[in-house]
Parts: structure tokens; C-alpha cells; sequence
């Protein structure tokens, strides 16, 4: 019975592996993008395997003495690998669809049925490598289990640091300034060249009328973990890693080894050098941890939901609630498991984006900082704003062109913002893409909707958007030449430096 106990166990590991995989091996990619300690989300994910490996040993423990076994070890046999690949299609391969995967579930249906009607030696055999893969989820859920106690002994960097001029009363600064916003997921051809009809987006054309647009931005990457710190360090960066003491490693392209990333090596030292007061409210990457002695001013956040349906800001039996719930809907009702993860993401994102703005408001607000740098999670999908209602949205349903659009209205408010202020005349403003609009990567994920669709007929274009605002720029111009978006390190240090910004 002990052996059965361990492969229940280990089946239980198995099922509820996209809840807790990306924790697994040291969970580096998740502790870099995670402002809090890890406890209540590692206890949920363990008490989750005790509850469903201890809930399958009950169910097949009983049948085991019954003559119905047989067939039980046959469903077994038919329904877990295609589950297991159904779950985990995301890791192995982004075009390992869900048709694919029904596909492989017919043809080994098929196949283990006449194995059991025709073959029956082949059948046996094929229980014994069942019996093997078993034995080997078990020591899954021991490795997975050890990973995961592992994890509590990680200990967050700071998500937030008060400058002392943000805090008290300061006389209107007088002093030059640089705005630098980036707005994570925004296409060129989406937002200007190929925009989709009836979409308004005011604000971002009320900008283009007054900038430099550059039509032929060339993507760096695709991925904001390494994007982001490129365009700060000026090197682009294609690995990483983020130790268990907050470390962040980088590998520059074209070099050897990795060195460890931190505000010295970034425009916000060069700033500080400059005498420029420096402010940053970001999303996802650790900026206050990573930077924290080059930011005079920092706050980031990320409440986004796990890889499963489990955040970090959500009580202890929510997050053992959630997985499980999540492992019987994908059984019983596929469609709904998946609308439901999808709202999942779309609160906690929406949680993220509401907390962000409010700092960044506060930042520009105050009229203290010198070079102010703004990461917001907005068209980044999932859609959290419903245009047509002017809200934010309760849960799927909406497109990148809602994301569009409330990229557009924070744009507007941080315009106000600077315009009111005797600085605006001083004041450059960079508004940028870190990619353009993946749709490999949401074509097949359930936000995505009729509206996604067909706002890319076109296809992929991978140009991220970038306008750059001199101070003083009264008129319109417009740069066709190819030009790499690591070039915006060059003109933030061209502004910091006393430049235009060109």
C-alpha cells in the first residue's frame, strides 16, 4: 500500500505541475519577478499534492479490491498522458496546439484499446512501463517537495525606497528633466501604421504631432527580462539569472561569463553623476532590488497570478483552493477551466496596473524627481480595460486594442501631468515598446478573442514603438532608417549629458 500511496502521490505531483513548475529548480525566473516572500503560495502547493495524491489513494486504494480495477488501470492508462501533455503543453512547445493534443489523445485511445482487446502480452508489457513511469512521479513529488521547502528560505529584496526629497516639502525644482515610459507590448504597426478601424487613441496622436517617431525600431529581444535591463545597461543582455541572495547575473551577447548587473552599471548612476534626482515605478523586473543604489526613489510591484491560479496577495486556502479546483474543471468542463484562470489573470493584473498607476502619478505629481522612469504593464495582455464601457474589465472577453486604449488614457494623464508643470518646456519625454505584440505567444492562450484576431490578419510585425519628445518640440518629424532600440540607452545619455536627445 505504501508503494501505491507514492504513486498516488506522485500522479497528484504531475497533475498539479503547472501550478507550481516554474518554483521548481531553484525558481530563479519567478523569484526575480515576485516582490514578496514565497510562503503562503510553497505551503499551499504542498498541502495541494498531501490532498489530491491522499484524495486519488483513497478512490484507487478502494477499487484496487474490486473487480473493476482492470478497467480503471485502463482509463488510467488512456486519460493521463494526454492530460499531462494537455497541461504542460506550453513547456514542451508553443505549437503544440490543443487540437494537436486532442489528435494524440485519439491515436493512443485507439492504441491502448486494441493493446487490451487484441494484444493482450503487449498490454501487460505496457502496464509494466506504466508501472515504471509511476515509480518515477514518485520521485518527481520528492524532488518536487524538496524544491518547494527549499524555497521558504528565500528572502525578497526591498520592492520600495522613499528619497527623502519625496517625502517632505522641497521648493519647485529647477532643473532639466527626463520622462522615460515604457509601455510593455506596444507595436508600432498596431498603434500608428496598421491600427485597427474605430480604435481612438487621442493621446498618442496628440504626442506623435509634437515628436520624433522612429517607423523602423528593431526588437532587441522578445522578452522583457532581458530587454529592459539592456536598454538600461546599454549592452544587449541574451541570459540571466537571479541568485538566491537577489543577484542579478547577466550575459552580454557576444561576451563570455556573466557579471552581476546593478545600478552602477546603468543610466541611473549616470544620471546621479549628473546631478539628476532619480525616481522609478516599475512592473515585473525587481528595480528596487537590482538598482537600488542608483534609484533615489523606487517602487515596483507584480501581484500577477502564478503560472497556476495562485497570487501572492491571496489568502493561504485560496491558494490551495484555486489548483485544485483548476485540475477538475480541465477534466470536467475545459472551456471553463480555462475562462476562469483567464479572469484569474485579469484581477491580479488589474490589481498590478491600479497600484503601478497610482505611484507613478504620485512621482509625476510631485515634480521632484529629474529623470523619472515608468514600466506599466498596459497593452501587455491580458486586456484589464473594456473601452466600450470605459472600465476596467471583470474578466475576459477583451483585446489588445482595449489594452491599446488604456495605454492611451494613462498616456493622457501622464501628459496633463507634465504639461503642468513649468518643467514641461525642459522636458524630454521617451514613450516606448520593450517588443512589439507577440502573437505567437497569446494566438492560443484563452484571452484571446475575435477581436485579437483580426487586428492581426497582417501577422507578426516585430517593430516596437518608440516616440521621443525634445524639450521645446513643437512639430512632427519622423525617422524611416532601421534603428535598433538599443540606441534609446544613447539618447537617454545624450539628455543626461545636456543633448537634445536626437
Amino acid at each position: 500500500m505504501l508503494k501505491k500511496l507514492g504513486q498516488c502521490l506522485g500522479l497528484a505531483s504531475m497533475l498539479l505541475v503547472m501550478s507550481y513548475g516554474d518554483l521548481l529548480g531553484g525558481g530563479y525566473d519567478v523569484r526575480m519577478h515576485v516582490p514578496f516572500a514565497l510562503h503562503e503560495i510553497v505551503w499551499a502547493q504542498l498541502t495541494d499534492i498531501v490532498l489530491l495524491g491522499l484524495l486519488l489513494f483513497a478512490v484507487i486504494g478502494t477499487l484496487s479490491r474490486t473487480r473493476l480495477y482492470p478497467r480503471v488501470r485502463l482509463l488510467l492508462t488512456i486519460a493521463v498522458p494526454p492530460y499531462v501533455i494537455l497541461l504542460t503543453r506550453s513547456e514542451i512547445s508553443l505549437s503544440l496546439t490543443k487540437t494537436l493534443v486532442l489528435l494524440i489523445a485519439i491515436c493512443w485511445t485507439a492504441f491502448a484499446l486494441l493493446l487490451w482487446i487484441r494484444f493482450k502480452d503487449a498490454y501487460r508489457k505496457l502496464m509494466h512501463v506504466g508501472e515504471f513511469v509511476a515509480a518515477i512521479s514518485t520521485v518527481f513529488c520528492l524532488c518536487s517537495i524538496l524544491q518547494l521547502l527549499w524555497i521558504l528560505h528565500w528572502k525578497p529584496g526591498p520592492h520600495q525606497q522613499a528619497a527623502a526629497w519625496s517625502t517632505t516639502a522641497q521648493p519647485m525644482r529647477v532643473h532639466p528633466r527626463l520622462v522615460w515610459i515604457v509601455f510593455d507590448e506596444l507595436s508600432y504597426d498596431q498603434l500608428y501604421e496598421d491600427r485597427a478601424n474605430g480604435l481612438a487613441l487621442p493621446n498618442f496622436d496628440a504626442l506623435r504631432s509634437e515628436s520624433t517617431v522612429f517607423t523602423d525600431a528593431q526588437p532587441i529581444g522578445d522578452k522583457t527580462v532581458k530587454i529592459l535591463p539592456s536598454l538600461l545597461s546599454g549592452h544587449v543582455i541574451d541570459k540571466y539569472n537571479f541568485t538566491f541572495d537577489n543577484r542579478l547575473l547577466v550575459h552580454d551577447q557576444g561576451t563570455h561569463g556573466y557579471t552581476q548587473l546593478n545600478g552602477s552599471g546603468t543610466v541611473f548612476a549616470d544620471a546621479q553623476k549628473s546631478g539628476w534626482r532619480t525616481a522609478a515605478v516599475g512592473w515585473y523586473n525587481p528595480y528596487c532590488t537590482a538598482y537600488a543604489g542608483a534609484i533615489d526613489d523606487c517602487y515596483w510591484m507584480n501581484l500577477d497570478r502564478m503560472d497556476g491560479p495562485m497570487a501572492q496577495d491571496a489568502s493561504f486556502w485560496s491558494n490551495v483552493g484555486s489548483p485544485l479546483k483548476q485540475v477538475g474543471l480541465q477534466i470536467v468542463w475545459p472551456a471553463r477551466a480555462d475562462e476562469d484562470i483567464c479572469t484569474y489573470g485579469v484581477r491580479q493584473r488589474t490589481k498590478t496596473y491600479v497600484d503601478l498607476q497610482a505611484h507613478a502619478a504620485q512621482v509625476l505629481k510631485s515634480d521632484q524627481a529629474d529623470f523619472v522612469f515608468l514600466h506599466l504593464p498596459v497593452p501587455h495582455s491580458p486586456a484589464i480595460w473594456n473601452r466600450a464601457r470605459g472600465e476596467y474589465a471583470q474578466g475576459c472577453g477583451g483585446s489588445y486594442l482595449d489594452g491599446l486604449a488604456l495605454a492611451d488614457r494613462e498616456l493622457g494623464s501622464v501628459m496633463a501631468t507634465l504639461k503642468s508643470s513649468p518643467r514641461w518646456k525642459d522636458t524630454t519625454l521617451i514613450v516606448e515598446g520593450d517588443h512589439s505584440w507577440r502573437l505567437w505567444l497569446w494566438n492560443d492562450q484563452p484571452g484571446w478573442t475575435a477581436e485579437d484576431a483580426q487586428a492581426s490578419h497582417s501577422g507578426f510585425d516585430p517593430r516596437p514603438a518608440v516616440i521621443v519628445h525634445q524639450a521645446g518640440q513643437t512639430q512632427p518629424q519622423v525617422n524611416e532608417t532601421p534603428w535598433s532600440l538599443i540606441n534609446v540607452h544613447a539618447v537617454i545619455e545624450q539628455v543626461l549629458h545636456g543633448g537634445t536627445g536626437q
